[in-house]
């Protein structure tokens, strides 16, 4: 991995088969890019998708912990990846535009996890905030462990955190 730093407009339009115009065409820059890239990744993550029929708000919030906290997510299964997580670490450096496009991202996944949660138990804005922040925290720092048990300990440690802030999930 390049980073944000890393990647040229040249290479990543060398890797599309595309000219540097046909990125102009679509982006002012490459933060624009990222930005837009940031968004649609967090659109297509299971948080974004529908809760399916005949499903509870409370269990669709326990299966999204589940998901959310899980070895697969931490390994970065592309179906999983959200990029809160993946990019905790790289967004301080990124200019004002794509902080904020991920900060929407953010209070998305807060307004999305209350919607759920606000059904069922009583929560307030910060109980939720905190719940967000243990999770996209603990996968951003279970991604840098390097021992199995440790990452193991770290997710059910915060699964059991979180599910008892959203009424004992």
């Amino acid at each position: 991995m390049k980073g944000f730093e890393g990647v040229t407009i040249d290479g990543l339009m060398n890797n599309c088969g595309l000219t540097r115009g046909a990125f102009y065409a679509h982006f002012k820059s490459k933060a624009e890019l990222y930005s837009e890239a940031l968004k649609f990744r967090a659109s297509s993550t299971k948080l974004a998708n529908l809760k399916p029929e005949g499903i509870s708000n409370k269990q669709w919030l326990s299966l999204l912990l589940n998901t959310y906290l899980s070895l697969e997510h931490v390994k970065g299964d592309s179906a999983l990846s959200c990029p809160l997580a993946f990019l905790a670490t790289d967004i301080n450096m990124q200019d004002k535009a794509t902080k904020a496009a991920y900060a929407d991202v953010y209070y998305g996944m807060n307004t999305a996890i209350m919607n759920y949660a606000s059904s069922y138990c009583d929560c307030d804005e910060q109980d939720i905030f905190s719940v967000t922040a243990m999770m996209i925290g603990a996968v951003a720092i279970a991604r840098t462990l390097q021992s199995q048990d440790s990452i193991e300990s770290l997710l059910a440690a915060c699964r059991r955190e979180a599910g008892l802030k959203l009424g004992g999930i």
